[in-house]
C-alpha cells in the first residue's frame, strides 16, 4: 500500500511539473535612427568646422511593466547609461539625440537636424543593437555598441550583458554567485590552469597576470547549460585592442573548488554544481 501510494505521488508530483507553462515574456522591438550636422564656433576639426552625425538603436525590449521599476531603472543604466532617465522611449531618445563626442561643453557648438549624412567620407557615428535569448528562468540580454570618430585611427565597440532572473524578476550580479572580493585571485587562476582561456593567456599584458591588477568585471554571462559562467573583459581591460574582448571561463564546478558558492547560485545551478 505504501509503496502504491509513493508511487501515486511521484506520477503525480511528475504530471504537475510537466503541465507547469514556462513563465511569460514578452518583448517588443524599437529601431530609430538620427542625422545632424555639427557646427562649431572655432574651426577646430581636421577637416574643417563642421562634421556629422549618425546614431541608430535597433533594440529589443521587455514589455512595459514586466520588470519592478528599480529593475527597469538599472537596465536603462546598464544599456544606456542614464542615470535619470524614467522610461525606455526617454533614454532612447537621449542617446539619440546625444553627439556623445561634445557633450562637455555643447554651447560652443550648433545642431543641425538631418535625413542623413549623404555620401560624407568622413563621419561620426555610434550603433546600438541588442539580443535577447532565455535559458529556463533566466533571460540574457547581449547589448553590442560600435562607435567611431571621423578621423580616427579604428572604431571602438562593446559586448555588454545583463542576466535576469524571470522567478525573482530582479538582474542577476555577480555578487549573487560568488563574493566579488575574493574573485580577483580565482580570475587569474581560472587563465593561467584552464586551456579553455588559453586566448585569454596568450593575448594578456602582463601587469595584470597578478591578482591585485585585474577589476572583476561587471559583465558576465552563463552558457546554456548553466554549468559555466563566462566574464567579459571589454577592449584594454587586460589585452591589447587587436585581441579584442575577453570571455574568460568559470565552469561552476571548478569555481566551487577555489570560492565558495552562494546560495542562490547552488540553487540556480541545481544539485552536483558544487563541492559542497
Amino acid at each position: 500500500m505504501k509503496k502504491t501510494m509513493l508511487c501515486l505521488l511521484i506520477a503525480s508530483t511528475m504530471l504537475v511539473a510537466c503541465n507547469q507553462k514556462p513563465k511569460e515574456f514578452k518583448t517588443y522591438s524599437y529601431e530609430d535612427k538620427r542625422c545632424f550636422i555639427v557646427t562649431c564656433d572655432e574651426e577646430f576639426l581636421p577637416g574643417g568646422d563642421d562634421l556629422a552625425v549618425e546614431n541608430s538603436l535597433s533594440l529589443q525590449w521587455p514589455a512595459r511593466g514586466f520588470f519592478p521599476p528599480d529593475v527597469e531603472a538599472e537596465l536603462l543604466l546598464r544599456t544606456f547609461g542614464d542615470s535619470t532617465a524614467t522610461s525606455f522611449s526617454q533614454a532612447a531618445d537621449r542617446w539619440l539625440s546625444n553627439t556623445w563626442l561634445y557633450e562637455d561643453d555643447m554651447s560652443r557648438f550648433h545642431i543641425q537636424p538631418l535625413d542623413s549624412i549623404g555620401n560624407r567620407e568622413h563621419y561620426t557615428y555610434a550603433k546600438m543593437e541588442n539580443k535577447i535569448t532565455r535559458d529556463s528562468n533566466l533571460v540574457t540580454m547581449l547589448i553590442t555598441t560600435e562607435s567611431f570618430a571621423a578621423y580616427a585611427a579604428h572604431g571602438l565597440y562593446t559586448t555588454e550583458y545583463v542576466v535576469m532572473d524571470l522567478d525573482t524578476k530582479n538582474i542577476v550580479h555577480l555578487n549573487d554567485l560568488v563574493d566579488t572580493a575574493q574573485l580577483g585571485e580565482v580570475i587569474i587562476r581560472a587563465i593561467e590552469d584552464l586551456e579553455v582561456n588559453k586566448d585569454t593567456r596568450d593575448c594578456m599584458f602582463d601587469e595584470y597576470r597578478t591578482a591585485g591588477r585585474v577589476a572583476v568585471p561587471r559583465d558576465f554571462y552563463i552558457d546554456s547549460t548553466r554549468s559555466v559562467i563566462y566574464l567579459v573583459f571589454q577592449q584594454y581591460d587586460i589585452t591589447p585592442y587587436a585581441c579584442g574582448i575577453q570571455h574568460v571561463a568559470l565552469p561552476i564546478f571548478w569555481l566551487s573548488k577555489h570560492i565558495p558558492l552562494t546560495p542562490y547560485c547552488k540553487e540556480l545551478f541545481g544539485p552536483g554544481c558544487s563541492l559542497d
